[in-house]
């Protein structure tokens, strides 16, 4: 779709939330499990909605007038590339 709609000013990005902190993911885990989950993340937290809500936000700036076709992964580090 990228490639499609960049001629026309277009831009198409995705972004894939790791584990964000929410009360709807809590009452799924008990806090031995949130801490082993947070062991595998780099950067040593959850991440926040505000985390994501910032990537959103810059990718429907002109700061990223100039990036297309991309995945921004918000997940602390967990999965790298």
């Amino acid at each position: 779709m990228a490639k499609e709609f960049a001629g026309k000013g277009i831009r198409v990005n995705a972004v894939t939330p790791g584990v964000i902190a929410n009360t709807d993911n809590d009452r799924f885990k008990t806090e031995e499990i949130r801490r082993s989950i947070i062991a595998g993340i780099p950067l040593g937290r959850e991440g926040l909605p505000e985390d994501v809500a910032n990537a959103v936000l810059f990718l429907a700036s002109e700061l990223s007038a100039f990036v297309t076709g991309e995945t921004l992964e918000i997940n602390g580090g967990m999965f790298m590339r």
